[in-house]
C-alpha cells in the first residue's frame, strides 16, 4: 500500500473531521468520483476536476482507496490527513495512486475496471500497542513504524497478526523488528457495490 502519514503524535485534526463527517458521508458520488478518476486518467493522463459536489466533498478528511478483484487487492493509496485540500480532491489523487503506482501490484488496465470494486476506508485515530497480540488484523488496522520508516496495512488485508507484522515490515524496508512502534486504528469501511 502506498500511505503516507504524518508523526503519530499530530493525527488528531485529521480524526476529528473525520468523526464529524461520517454520519452524512454519501458513498454513491465518492465511488462515481473514484471510478471517474481512474478511467479519465487511464484513458487521458488526466485529473478530473472535482466541480458541483455537496459540501462535504470540500472538507479535510483522511482516506484510503483500495481496488478490490475478487478477494484480491489490485491497489491501496490513501493518507492519515488530507494531502490535497479536500475529501473530494484526495479521492480522485488516491484513486489514481492505487490503480497505477502501488509497486506492490502492475497498474490496472481499463478493461479490468469493469471486474473492480473500490472500497473507501476512513480511519480512526491510531492508538499505541506494546504486543502484536492486542491487534486484531480482522478489524483493525496496524502501523509499524521505526527509524524514520512506516507502514500500514488496513482491516482484512491480513489474516493474521503476524503475518500483518510481516507485511508492515517488508514495505517500511524494515529489516529488524527490534525497538518497533505499533499501533492499530478502527475504520468506517465503505464497499462498491454492484461489482
Amino acid at each position: 500500500m502506498i500511505a503516507k502519514y504524518p508523526e503519530v503524535k499530530n493525527f488528531v485534526f485529521a480524526f476529528l473531521s473525520a468523526y464529524i463527517v461520517i454520519p452524512v458521508f454519501n458513498t454513491d458520488i465518492a465511488f462515481s468520483l473514484c471510478r471517474k478518476a481512474i478511467e479519465k486518467y487511464l484513458t487521458q493522463q488526466i485529473e478530473i476536476e472535482c466541480e458541483n459536489l455537496p459540501a462535504i466533498f470540500s472538507e479535510k478528511i483522511a482516506v484510503f482507496v483500495s481496488l478490490k478483484r475478487g478477494s484480491q487487492t489490485r491497489g491501496c493509496a490513501g493518507s492519515f490527513q488530507s494531502e490535497n485540500g479536500s475529501f473530494a480532491k484526495d479521492l480522485v489523487h488516491f484513486s489514481i495512486i492505487a490503480a497505477t503506482q502501488d509497486f506492490r501490484y502492475r497498474p490496472v488496465d481499463l478493461q479490468e475496471m469493469k471486474e473492480i470494486k473500490i472500497q473507501i476506508t476512513i480511519p480512526e485515530m491510531p492508538v499505541e500497542i506494546h504486543s502484536i497480540f492486542s491487534y486484531n488484523p480482522e478489524k483493525e488496522g496496524l502501523i509499524v513504524e521505526k527509524d524514520g520508516k512506516q507502514a500500514v496495512v488496513l482491516p482484512g488485508e491480513a489474516k493474521t497478526a503476524a503475518y500483518a507484522l510481516k507485511m508492515c515490515l517488508r514495505n517500511a524496508g524494515i529489516d529488524d523488528d527490534s525497538n518497533i512502534r505499533l499501533f492499530k486504528f478502527k475504520t468506517h469501511i465503505f464497499i462498491e457495490e454492484g461489482k
